[in-house]
């Protein structure tokens, strides 16, 4: 009887730190402040490469339309001299189960760096890059996958984020 308790008390605890979410608040992101996960995750070995979704904040393209940018930290661990993100992994961020299109010209404000994606990272090196998405709407969560893009291996990558 004892030990079904613990269990039952294990697995409740469990199942609390899971429900623990992760967020964007909206006058953070407003101000252009970055939120990072208050969950203490490593990055994920994937392939020759490991890579962490940090956190995400909102902004806005030159159109004037909502986005969420996504930072992520990329570490090269392959044998070769150098290796992008956009080259080693498939980012995808979803919005009720849709994908998100990509956004590539925001405002000046949003001080983003758009071709840090693309940036060469030695062996042993690391970069943290952001990607912007265009949001369907600004009240439901956003999910973000990341997996390896012409790896063999079916390991995903997930992280869930509130950006209201």
């Amino acid at each position: 009887m004892k030990r079904g308790l613990s269990l039952i008390f294990v697995s409740m605890l469990a199942i609390a730190f899971c429900l623990v979410g992760t967020g964007c608040s909206r006058s953070d992101m407003e101000k252009g402040e970055s939120i990072v996960d208050s969950v203490i995750d490593e990055a994920t070995k994937l392939g020759d490469y490991s890579v962490k979704i940090e956190s995400c904040r909102r902004a806005k393209d030159f159109e004037g339309k909502d986005v969420v940018i996504v930072k992520y930290l990329f570490s090269n661990n392959n044998d070769d001299n150098s290796a992008a993100f956009y080259l080693s992994f498939d980012d995808t961020v979803y919005q009720n189960g849709v994908g998100l299109n990509e956004s590539y010209v925001l405002e000046e404000s949003a001080n983003y760096d758009s071709d840090a994606h693309m940036k060469e990272v030695k062996k042993g090196s690391s970069i943290e890059i952001e990607r912007a998405y265009e949001l369907n709407d600004t009240e439901t969560d956003i999910e973000v996958e990341v997996k390896e893009l012409f790896g063999t291996d079916n390991k995903v990558v997930k992280k869930t984020f509130s950006i209201k």
